[in-house]
């Protein structure tokens, strides 16, 4: 064998190796985000503490074992469930709000807002819902990691609401500590009664969207 072979031989293990890694990184990812998906099924199925390991490992199609390849735990999968639902939701609703036009006024973003964190909420119900259904379930831990995300949602609806009050475009005498967690609670909350299969997603933002004309200022 010459010593080109040689190197050559050497060339394709190599290509080699780094193609199985290629698949073996995708088919790592993939089964990451299968559990994931799985698991978010569950939860808001039958709740967090309802919901053990090995059931989750026997809808997934794997050893119960073979979860802990890609997971430490139940509550390390809670909580990356929980960063999805809120960091999917947030974006949604900032990519809603900063692509209108530039003459866009503060309640247009708000109203884009509103209809987006419902779009999302109910897109990915899964997540969503275990997020909202038993968050009275949610170990300790699992909220402090969560926290950051939730925290960086709110002050984007903050600065929202903020500057619509700035602008005028508020009743002045509302509260806007008060005014977020009543328009994400009563968002949040539909996940638990509203039926898809009963109803339209469309026919929902626009009641929701009545039911808040109330907070904005009379011409």
């Amino acid at each position: 064998m010459s010593d080109l072979d040689i190197k050559n031989g050497g060339q394709d293990s190599a290509q080699q190796a780094a193609r199985s890694g290629r698949k073996k990184a995708q088919s790592g990812s993939v089964s990451r985000r299968l559990i994931l998906d799985v698991a978010a099924g569950l939860f808001s199925e039958q709740g967090f503490t309802e919901t053990t390991m090995r059931q989750i490992a026997a809808k997934v199609g794997m050893q119960a074992g073979s979860v802990y390849y890609h997971f430490e735990s139940k509550e390390q999968i809670l909580s990356e469930i929980l960063s999805i639902a809120v960091r999917s939701t947030y974006m949604a609703v900032r990519d809603s709000a900063e692509k209108l036009p530039p003459q866009a006024t503060p309640r247009d973003k708000i109203v884009a807002a509103l209809r987006s964190h419902l779009q999302a909420l109910h897109g990915n119900i899964h997540y969503t819902s275990t997020n909202v259904k038993f968050l009275g379930q949610v170990p300790e831990e699992v909220e402090q990691n969560v926290q950051p995300d939730r925290a960086q949602y709110e002050d984007y609806w903050n600065q929202l609401l903020h500057d619509a009050l700035a602008a005028g475009a508020l009743q002045p005498n509302l509260s806007v500590p008060m005014l977020r967690p009543l328009i994400l609670g009563s968002l949040n909350r539909t996940v638990v009664w509203f039926d898809p299969s009963r109803g339209n997603l469309d026919d929902l933002i626009a009641t929701i969207l009545t039911l808040f004309n109330g907070m904005w200022s009379r011409p």
